[in-house]
């Protein structure tokens, strides 16, 4: 009995360690799950959030040592905006884009990035131009390399990785 309750506490204690080995590095997270990277440190030491989404994300917080960070969080941190830059991130969340303009209109051959979403938010990729078509994936906010092959109206055909379909132009930013 002694041994399978000494057993299963090993076995747990690998399964959390095993998890933070399979942690997505961040030269492959989207700009909010980097923004989330980094103020999940900040967080986790007191800091006293002010904006709406960090507030909305972590809460108020605000307890001693109130963010600040040892050597080892702030050159984590560093990493996590180093990151950040070389996206080209804005801060997580991105503000909407304009109203599709007619130019889009049979517009291809560019690329995109997922704007206006909330954090905890996404952008419904469709196997059609129409909120009719069935849903077959999502991007999130920040997401960018979005492969842009032509618009039909409002609605753009992409290419997301393996993921190809219709997405909402209102949502992206192209460049």
């Amino acid at each position: 009995m002694k041994q399978s309750i000494i057993t299963a506490i090993l076995a747990g204690f690998l399964l959390v360690g095993m998890s933070k080995l399979e942690a997505r590095p961040y030269s492959q997270m989207s700009c909010y799950e980097l923004w989330y990277a980094r103020n999940a440190i900040f967080a986790r030491e007191g800091y006293c959030f002010s904006t709406r989404q960090a507030l909305n994300t972590f809460g108020r917080r605000c307890f001693p040592p109130y963010g600040r960070l040892s050597r080892r969080e702030a050159d984590e941190v560093d990493r996590i905006k180093y990151w950040e830059r070389r996206r080209g991130c804005t801060g997580g969340y991105v503000p909407p884009a304009p109203a599709p303009r007619p130019s889009y209109r049979g517009y291809g051959g560019g690329y995109a990035q997922v704007v206006g979403i909330r954090p905890n938010g996404f952008l419904a990729v469709r196997t059609g131009p129409g909120t009719g078509y069935p849903q077959i994936g999502s991007l999130y906010p920040g997401d960018s390399g979005i492969r842009v092959f032509r618009c039909r109206g409002s609605w753009c055909r992409i290419r997301y990785g393996n993921l190809v379909g219709w997405v909402y132009s209102g949502y992206l930013r192209f460049y």
